[in-house]
């Protein structure tokens, strides 16, 4: 039975009763009635604590006092019990809401005026964002393509994936942005790649006729990618080559960082001046 009795202690100690009360309250109930003197030396709480300790247990309707010569005590039904310190929990969950809610209103007021305060207002561009090669890359590309107002600077082995970007690059050639396309020699790609360069030419010309500049570069390409109004509000995305490693392995970089753009433009440029063109 002791051991109930200081599990019922711990138990209310957890529903908010502190150590003296939890004793206290879990002997009465076991006992049922007792004087404050029994009580004490059945619980341990000091004679000189008890009578506070039972006043304090009755004014949260633990506690029934009953008058007389000795006062006795005894307690309510812990169905009674139970139900008064959940009342009393959510009072207290209530007035600590309304405080946290009032303290965090004057916190923000107050932080306000000190945010940043003490910073250097300066916001920086990340260098690099890597995007997966493929259906990412691709869609980033279209993105770079309509973002375009000035200038589209290509660079790639055979613009392959022209069909996939086409309608993004027509529209920025009818808004009169510039399109200038560098494409490896086809006298250094394979068989196929050839063929398919061949067909993606064609293809160009159709669809953008003069819109594009086309030359080609007679030796391998260090990178593939595109430049955007590069000067200005510039972007880029680009991947470097990596012979033998299949292109669903390999990660693409975005970047708008303003000086990598204009050096990723000073490379097309000089990659430009080297290169002939695909109408010579």
């Amino acid at each position: 039975m002791e051991s109930k009795i200081r599990k019922v202690r711990r138990m209310l100690m957890e529903m908010g009763l502190n150590e003296y009360q939890a004793s206290a309250l879990a002997y009465l109930i076991y006992l049922g009635e007792a004087k404050a003197t029994t009580l004490s030396r059945a619980c341990g709480v000091p004679s000189s604590r008890i009578y506070d300790v039972l006043d304090e247990l009755a004014k949260k309707g633990l506690v029934v006092v009953k008058p007389g010569r000795p006062v006795r005590y005894s307690a309510r039904s812990p169905e009674d019990i139970a139900s008064a310190l959940v009342s009393e929990g959510i009072r207290e969950l209530r007035e600590r809401l309304a405080g946290l809610q009032a303290r965090a209103k004057e916190f923000s007021k107050l932080a306000q005026e000190i945010y940043k305060a003490g910073s250097v207002r300066m916001e920086t561009t990340p260098l690099l964002r890597i995007v997966s090669v493929g259906s990412t890359s691709l869609e980033e590309t279209r993105r770079l393509y309509e973002s375009a107002s000035q200038e589209i600077l290509i660079i790639s082995k055979a613009f392959e994936y022209f069909p996939e970007v086409s309608d993004a690059l027509k529209g920025a050639v009818e808004r009169g942005v510039k399109v200038k396309l560098i494409l490896m020699d086809p006298f250094l790609l394979p068989g196929e790649s050839r063929v398919k360069q061949a067909e993606i030419l064609k293809a160009l010309r159709e669809q953008l006729g003069d819109g594009v500049e086309i030359r080609f570069f007679n030796e391998h390409l260090p990178l593939r990618g595109c430049i955007v109004d590069p000067g200005g509000d510039g972007k880029a995305l680009f991947l470097v080559e990596e012979p033998g490693i299949p292109l669903f392995l390999r990660e693409a970089a975005i970047t708008t960082h303003y000086n990598l753009v204009n050096g990723l433009a000073l490379l097309f440029k000089l990659l430009w001046e080297k290169a002939r063109s695909a109408h010579a």
